[in-house]
């Protein structure tokens, strides 16, 4: 679940005017290109909304037409960021993700990107889940190979943050989302299976999470990229077979292993079946964690599924604090309780049974 589930006034399938004048996108792709060319488009607006804008744009006159893909990202926090990753990633694992031709960052801090279109099936169509795990596993260990000076600049979300995380997301909890829950947000709650008196049991759990914040500190894990928001949907399966992952610019430098809840939801919607509890994975799920793991370098196969257990059990508070940090960015008076209902819904029973095991 992302932010975009969070409803807005734009209609994501029409060209916002008003955010982005289509007229100087026009023009600078056309200065941005050797040549020149021609720009005609939108030829397919993919999204539209208040935090950012994915349309693809027709050239012609400038040698054999072809399409380009055009994306703006009007929040500061995520347009600087973005100007920085995808060029980095281009750089580091070409193939892997859209090609970068173009960056321009304007006065009032957002930025337009421009990439070579590409084709591709979305992997949650093509069944390349094990594959798309082991692709975002060899951008990871790229990224975290990478000198230093190539990723200042980047936001970066540490393990040692993991407390932070819950006592804002807490926060909010109290003083917003569990009455939301009671009310007109009953159903949403039966979904995710969120007891009454969420807020109590959260924060019963704030001393476990310290801990197994320790713990995985402890390991020593190198701080590489955390996609955020890594689905089915956000990969492609190429013709040529190889897997290609967009949609980066909310990444941060973190661990890496919390890229991998989102995937493990799809995964088990893929089988038709559901469980949130660590150590008891369908065989869709095992599948996609063994395929990841065993793509990491570092540590040994123990040391990597111990791992793997404590971000299960931290993944979902990033999620939650990312998620309400980007509705506070957008003035949204309810936050995010939609993302924190699915966090939830996933965190609570994986605490019970790491605590029992503790």
């Amino acid at each position: 679940m992302d932010a975009d589930d969070e409803t807005d006034e734009i209609d994501e399938h029409t060209w916002p005017e008003e955010l982005v004048a289509a007229g100087a996108v026009h023009a600078w792709i056309a200065s941005a290109l050797p040549g020149r060319p021609e720009v005609v488009g939108p030829i397919l607006i993919y999204i539209a909304k208040e935090w950012g804008v994915t349309a693809s744009f027709a050239l012609t006159g400038a040698g054999p037409a072809r399409e380009v893909v055009f994306k703006a990202c009007l929040l500061p926090r995520f347009a600087a960021p973005a100007a920085r990753i995808y060029p980095l990633l281009d750089r580091l694992c070409p193939g892997a993700v859209p090609h970068i031709l173009a960056t321009r960052t304007l006065p009032d801090g957002a930025c337009w990107l421009l990439f070579d279109a590409f084709e591709g099936m979305p992997v949650a169509e093509a069944d390349g889940m094990d594959a798309l795990a082991r692709t975002l596993a060899r951008i990871q260990v790229a990224v975290a190979a990478a000198p230093a000076a190539e990723k200042d600049g980047l936001p970066r979300a540490p393990v040692t943050e993991a407390v932070a995380w819950f006592d804002a997301t807490l926060s909010d909890v109290r003083g917003r989302y569990a009455a939301f829950w009671q009310r007109e947000g009953r159903e949403l709650a039966a979904q995710f299976h969120l007891p009454p008196d969420i807020a109590g049991r959260i924060e019963a759990y704030r001393p476990h999470v310290a801990a197994w914040a320790r713990e995985l500190e402890r390991c020593g894990w190198p701080l590489t990229i955390d996609h955020v928001d890594l689905h089915g949907e956000n990969a492609v399966v190429r013709p040529d077979g190889g897997i290609l992952i967009f949609d980066w610019e909310e990444a941060n430098l973190s661990c890496p292993l919390f890229s991998l809840d989102r995937l493990l939801d799809d995964a088990r919607e893929l089988e038709g079946e559901r469980t949130t509890e660590i150590g008891r994975y369908t065989p869709a799920e095992r599948a996609l964690r063994d395929a990841y793991l065993a793509a990491l370098p570092w540590g040994t196969a123990d040391a990597r599924s111990r791992a793997f257990d404590l971000a299960l059990c931290l993944a979902p508070l990033k999620t939650a604090y990312e998620a309400g940090a980007l509705a506070e960015t957008l003035s949204w008076p309810e936050g995010a309780p939609h993302i924190a209902a699915w966090a939830f819904g996933r965190a609570l029973p994986r605490w019970e049974r790491m605590a029992m095991e503790s």
